[in-house]
């Protein structure tokens, strides 16, 4: 992590010299700065959890009389996790923007643009059940059971039924009939309804992209780098957009393919005119 950000942060410097407060305009300028500072605090946060590990070992070693409390090494080990799980995500994202010059991750990208309006609209309709389901979840069972003893407990209990992660049997001994109905519909609504429902208009947007489609200007550089490099190899590349040329044998062929159907027709005429004349 250091290293990679040890090569870009020269880069990001010298931009941000150059175009000043203009530079934090540009969303992928933010997103390359916000991976800078996820990747030094996650070297921070390890050296910080590796020194705190040999501390609180080095006691529990010494003092094993004693209680050894590992609370700031879990604490440490837990702000790791989390910062390395959203330095992946948005180092996933800058990945995706670098494979755009990949023709059908560009149309995959195209697709999700041209479907903005519907994915925003299918994304606010699945938060808004989500925190219904929530709500009614730990009104029901906050009191009885500790998975919906808060809201933010019941949201992920929710979140997880949808990823088949759940205990049935908890909800079930609680009350049959209602949480039954209750996780039942959820399922039927989130699983069966909604997600389906997002996936095809994801589709149908992929499948009017694949008609409308026209290559970026970032397509034909990748395309022309490409043809240099082959030539710098002696391979021959041949370019989409490029007709198919025949070769030496096949113009030779063509052409005495033509030769000889103008020599067909022209004696087709000459028998037709002869019988004219007769």
């Amino acid at each position: 992590l250091g290293n990679n950000s040890h090569v870009i942060l020269p880069k990001q410097a010298k931009l941000l010299k150059q175009h000043r407060w203009v530079y934090f305009k540009n969303k992928w300028n933010l997103l390359e700065l916000s991976i800078i500072l996820l990747s030094w605090s996650a070297v921070a946060v390890f050296i910080q959890r590796t020194l705190l590990g040999h501390r609180d070992i080095t006691y529990y070693q010494n003092h094993k009389d004693q209680f050894a409390s590992f609370y700031e090494t879990a604490t440490a080990d837990s702000v790791f996790q989390y910062l390395v799980a959203f330095l992946v995500l948005l180092s996933t994202v800058k990945l995706w923007h670098l494979l755009r010059l990949n023709p059908k991750m560009n149309l995959i990208t195209a697709a999700l643009h041209r479907a903005w309006n519907d994915i925003s609209s299918f994304l606010l309709i699945i938060l808004i059940i989500l925190v219904a389901y929530a709500v009614a979840s730990n009104g029901i069972y906050g009191w009885k059971i500790s998975s919906y003893k808060t809201f933010i407990d019941s949201l992920l209990t929710i979140i997880s039924l949808q990823l088949g992660i759940f205990n049935y049997d908890e909800v079930l001994d609680s009350n049959p009939v209602l949480g039954g109905l209750l996780f039942g519909s959820c399922i039927v609504f989130m699983t069966f309804v909604v997600l389906n429902l997002f996936i095809s208009v994801i589709l149908v947007s992929l499948q009017m992209e694949q008609m409308y489609h026209k290559p970026s200007e970032e397509e034909e550089i990748v395309d022309l780098l490409l043809n240099k490099l082959c030539n710098l190899f002696g391979i021959r590349y041949k370019s989409k957009k490029e007709p198919m040329e025949p070769d030496a044998e096949g113009s030779s062929n063509l052409n005495l393919n033509n030769s000889k159907n103008t020599l067909t027709n022209s004696s087709a005429d000459a028998n037709i005119y002869q019988k004219s004349d007769n």
